[in-house]
């Protein structure tokens, strides 16, 4: 049975732990949130996502 978790689920569960443990603050995830949706409107936003679905896949058929 495969397990399906959204990537931006499993990163949101890291960073409330990183903001809770002390080592990052509120205000950097703001700073990289705002940033984000900069990016994604960037004609980089194709390649990034490319490159993490490239990623993603290998991942999953190697485990």
């Amino acid at each position: 049975m495969t397990v399906d978790i959204p990537l931006v689920f499993v990163l949101g569960i890291f960073i409330y732990l990183l903001v809770r443990s002390g080592e990052l603050r509120t205000w950097h995830v703001v700073l990289v949130g705002v940033f984000g949706f900069y990016l994604a409107h960037s004609h980089l936003a194709d390649p990034i996502s490319a490159g993490v679905g490239w990623v993603v896949t290998g991942l999953t058929h190697t485990a």
